[in-house]
């Protein structure tokens, strides 16, 4: 009880009230949806680094690629494009591997715009209902000629509890956008550095004694007539 008023009847008297419940109810599936998604995300780059690199010392590329394909995060996907077009030139596998990394900072990026909306609007719907709630008051106070507390009670408890409610929503709504925003850039961030190492050392393998050749050096020879680039782009894997 509020003032006299129960929450039930807050709600029901007031639309602004139902639409922050709504907001509430969005902004918590979103943040859960977001959580999930970074769970399930998870890397640790430099353990990953090193479990390449003994797999392809110790055995073999394909072995790397089978156990890049089983990582089911953004590393994985990184190294198994990386080990995909490992022929081409450094600088290549490099643009390459920064156009993934972009589309990697997207998806953690995904729904924050949503989830920064919502805590904005939920502020300004408990401000909106304030303002609805005393505007009640007053409406009330004119028609029955008197201010007692029976009289204001209704508005007033709106105008509280809309304010209570919308900051209760749009502040823990915030912290969570930043969090993710945050974490979005550094899990980016992560990603670059560990491609820069990576191309250095995917490099560094193919100068190794025994290595195969690259396919592009290998492969047969091509007709006169035929475009010099398109052997190079057929080498490309996405």
């Amino acid at each position: 009880m509020i003032l006299g008023q129960s929450i039930l009847t807050i709600f029901r008297n007031s639309w602004v009230m139902v639409c922050l419940l709504l907001a509430s109810i969005a902004a918590l599936t979103l943040m859960i949806e977001r959580l999930i998604y970074f769970f399930r995300n998870r890397f640790n780059p430099s353990k990953g680094l090193i479990e390449l690199r003994r797999l392809l010392v110790s055995s073999s590329p394909a072995t790397a690629l089978d156990w890049a394909r089983g990582q089911k995060n953004s590393m994985g996907r990184m190294f198994t494009v990386a080990l995909e077009n490992q022929t081409l030139p450094s600088d290549e596998l490099a643009d390459l591997l920064y156009s993934l990394i972009l589309e990697e900072r997207l998806r953690f990026e995904r729904l924050l715009g949503g989830i920064g909306s919502l805590a904005n609007v939920a502020t300004l719907l408990g401000l909106l209902g304030t303002v609805t709630g005393l505007i009640r008051s007053f409406g009330n106070i004119a028609s029955t000629g008197s201010g007692g507390p029976a009289v204001v009670s209704g508005g007033i408890a709106e105008a509280l509890v809309a304010t209570a409610f919308g900051l209760s929503i749009g502040i823990p709504t915030l912290f969570m956008y930043n969090y993710f925003s945050k974490k979005a850039a550094d899990i980016a961030i992560a990603l670059e550095s560990t491609s820069d190492r990576l191309v250095v050392m995917l490099g560094r393998y193919k100068l190794r004694p025994g290595t195969a050749a690259p396919a592009a050096e290998t492969a047969p020879a091509t007709s006169r007539s035929e475009p010099a680039t398109r052997l190079e782009d057929s080498a490309w894997k996405f």
